[in-house]
């Protein structure tokens, strides 16, 4: 009887040895997380396994991912693969499809997107700024030049062309002023200013006539002389002379003349902005600017543009992968990783595993005990 009661004892003692110690091994594995001391020594086999080989578990893990598993190879077969190019195809149309039904304006979409605030104001801006510096570009080309040879040919002779009828109509405009109730109390007024420039004589004569009355009699005078053929063809030639002067010119000379601040590209970029229809354009739902082309966008666009895409990426999948550093990535990621949180992943995915070690380092305890009980026994 004393004989089965020691080898029960010693069976005993030997599983709970084998299981205690099977438990603390694999406790160790993680525990503790710091280093221990008792005084200056440190405790031994502190801290636990993977928090001491942390950096190295986390070198090893970034070769492995790299080197085994996220492998440039096995990306090209999963971006070559039909199901997945369809299936990329597919969700990158319903995206482009939902984004061009999309109720939202474009003011307001580039405020979401791009926090733009005042997109009205600021297109005014950039507009304005552009054709400015586009005219300025232009007259900077232009002002070394003399006009006749910024001019096309056919323009120049389109102008000499409408000379003739310059002048007729300088010369009609004339007439009607001098027709006119205001053009006649112009040169009775400029009648008048003459004749007060005058001697007294003058003065005698102009008082015994009357103002009204010599410009009056000078009216019809300078009516025939502007109603001449004459006249037309000398006013005709001085026009044909000026315009022969200014095309000899330089653009800088002339511009000088009619812009003399330099301000008229400015004006003139303000005008053609103002005449812009910046305002409804922004204010417009994005489905009415996209609608006329959503079929070809999606349809045919897309699916383009998809397998442009993978083909470019399958072509540099080595270069990207090697600019990302993938390895530098999971190495970073585990030494920020808690090591709590990693003990209870791989606790609760080894769960069952480690408890059957336990239990085995038990067993193999007892079956220790069996065989020092025969030992003892024998001895």
């Amino acid at each position: 009887m004393d004989i089965f009661i020691m080898m029960a004892f010693m069976i005993g003692i030997g599983a709970v040895i084998g299981g205690v110690t099977n438990l603390i091994a694999i406790k160790m594995l993680f525990r503790p997380f710091n280093t221990l001391y008792i005084g200056k020594f440190r405790v031994p086999f502190t801290p636990g396994l993977i928090p001491k080989r942390r950096h190295q578990l986390a070198v090893q893990l970034g070769e492995t991912v790299t080197t085994h598993l996220l492998t440039a190879e096995g990306v090209k077969g999963k971006i070559s693969d039909p199901i997945f190019a369809q299936e990329l195809t597919d969700w990158t149309s319903e995206e482009v499809r939902r984004f061009l039904k999309s109720d939202k304006s474009v003011s307001q979409w580039l405020e979401q997107q791009f926090d733009i605030q005042n997109a009205e104001q600021m297109l005014k801006e950039k507009a304005e700024d552009w054709i400015k510096n586009k005219l300025e570009d232009i007259l900077s080309g232009w002002r070394g030049e003399k006009l006749h040879d910024l001019l096309p040919a056919e323009w120049n002779a389109k102008a000499e062309e409408k000379l003739p009828e310059l002048s007729r109509l300088i010369l009609q405009k004339a007439e009607d002023y001098l027709e006119s109730t205001q053009g006649r109390a112009a040169l009775a007024k400029g009648v008048d200013a003459f004749l007060m420039d005058k001697g007294t004589l003058v003065n005698m004569v102009s008082m015994f006539f009357g103002n009204i009355s010599i410009a009056e009699k000078i009216r019809p005078e300078l009516l025939k002389f502007i109603r001449q053929p004459q006249t037309e063809q000398t006013v005709n030639e001085l026009l044909k002379k000026e315009w022969q002067n200014i095309k000899q010119k330089k653009w800088s000379e002339l511009e000088a003349s009619f812009d003399p601040s330099g301000t008229m590209k400015d004006e003139a970029a303000a005008i053609i902005v103002s005449q812009l229809p910046i305002g409804s354009f922004l204010s417009r739902p994005l489905k009415e600017w996209t609608s006329p082309v959503e079929q070809i966008l999606t349809e045919r666009m897309v699916p383009k543009a998809v397998a442009l895409g993978m083909e470019m990426v399958s072509d540099r999948l080595e270069l990207l992968l090697g600019k990302m550093n993938l390895a530098k990535i999971v190495e970073e990621q585990v030494e920020t990783f808690s090591l709590q949180r990693l003990e209870e992943i791989i606790i609760s995915i080894a769960k069952s595993e480690l408890k059957m070690i336990t239990w085995l380092g038990a067993l193999l305890g007892g079956l220790i005990g069996v065989v020092q009980g025969l030992v003892v026994l024998f001895l």
